[in-house]
């Protein structure tokens, strides 16, 4: 990515709460299969999004102003990554077409 390494300080509550949403997704969609009801996933599906929501807000994965992209902001980005990847299945379970941006 072109990003140099850096320190890193520890995550964000935020970064920790997004991070426990995504190790849900795998349990529910099992869940969501065997019993055949939607509703847990997409209760784990709305925690995902309402915690990527903070994290966006609130954890830039582009630094601010004139600073320099550093090792935070890769693996920010890369969190994203996987709430596209998370968000997208699990909506494509219970039927729904994923949008192309979040």
């Amino acid at each position: 990515m072109g990003i140099p390494r850096g320190v890193f300080g520890g995550p964000k509550p935020e970064e920790l709460s997004l991070v426990e949403a995504l190790g849900d997704v795998p349990g529910r969609a099992a869940q969501a299969e065997r019993e055949r009801d939607a509703g847990p996933l997409v209760f784990c599906l709305e925690r995902v999004a309402g915690a990527y929501h903070d994290v966006y807000e609130r954890c830039p994965a582009v630094p601010q102003g004139d600073g320099k992209p550093g090792a935070v902001h890769a693996g920010r980005a890369s969190l994203a990554g996987a709430v596209r990847i998370a968000l997208g299945n699990g909506l494509q379970m219970i039927g729904e077409t994923p949008r192309e941006r979040i």
